[in-house]
């Protein structure tokens, strides 16, 4: 018995002396995700000087088969986030996929803002597969993604993944992302939230990027998303 005691006890001391010598490792690591995608530590404010928005497969076809936010609401909600950038001079870069043998056509909201310099096709799953989109958004020389997109399942955490191995920031705009069914986009965003993308809604970005309501820019924004509000 005395022996079993024994026994016991130096197992539950070296238990503790693992968990002594593995703490700095595991606060180091969780303090390193915390900082990813300026999560915490870098305050309210985000530099939208340092910002690009990609908007990918927010197409007509497409998006009337989201079956968790409404064809509408995603509309006005990647309408007033493109509002946004424009007034802060943000880059905006739009991916599209083909559409059986026609042209891919953006959802009506995003159009006015869509150029032949700023719109990339692509026959791949993700955006980075496409090396033309990566030089673009490369080129930028802006370090924090803003990603707005259809289907979450497919494209967003395809972007989310590949993006933050190409080193940028991610935060994916909740309000302007649908998805194929309730399960399946948890499942997608939970993803890209455990590897480091932050989640975020495009009133929440808006705010941080200008949260003076009363002088401009920050009173031009704020014009932006009051279709949100």
């Amino acid at each position: 018995m005395k022996n079993f005691m024994a026994r016991r006890d130096l197992l539950r001391l070296g238990l503790a002396a693992s968990t002594l010598a593995t703490a700095p490792a595991i606060a180091t690591a969780q303090g390193k995700k915390a900082r990813q995608g300026d999560l915490s530590g870098g305050g309210a404010l985000l530099d939208f000087s340092n910002v690009q928005v990609l908007f990918a497969d927010l197409q007509t076809s497409l998006v009337a088969g989201s079956r968790t936010v409404s064809s509408q609401a995603l509309g006005r909600s990647s309408s007033a986030l493109a509002n946004v950038a424009t007034v802060l001079g943000i880059p905006m870069l739009f991916s599209v996929v083909p559409e059986a043998n026609s042209e891919p056509v953006l959802i009506p909201e995003l159009l006015p803002f869509a150029t032949q310099a700023n719109t990339f096709k692509r026959t791949l799953a993700g955006p980075f597969m496409d090396e033309k989109t990566v030089a673009k958004l490369a080129s930028n020389k802006r370090k924090t993604l803003i990603v707005a997109g259809f289907a979450a399942e497919v494209v967003v955490v395809q972007t989310v993944l590949d993006a933050l191995k190409a080193g940028y920031e991610i935060q994916y705009v909740i309000d302007a992302v649908g998805g194929l069914s309730e399960r399946t986009e948890a499942a997608a965003l939970r993803h890209a939230q455990l590897v480091g993308a932050v989640p975020t809604s495009v009133v929440s970005l808006t705010t941080r990027m200008t949260p003076d309501f009363f002088h401009a820019p920050g009173s031009e924004t704020f014009k932006a998303i009051q279709p949100l509000l």
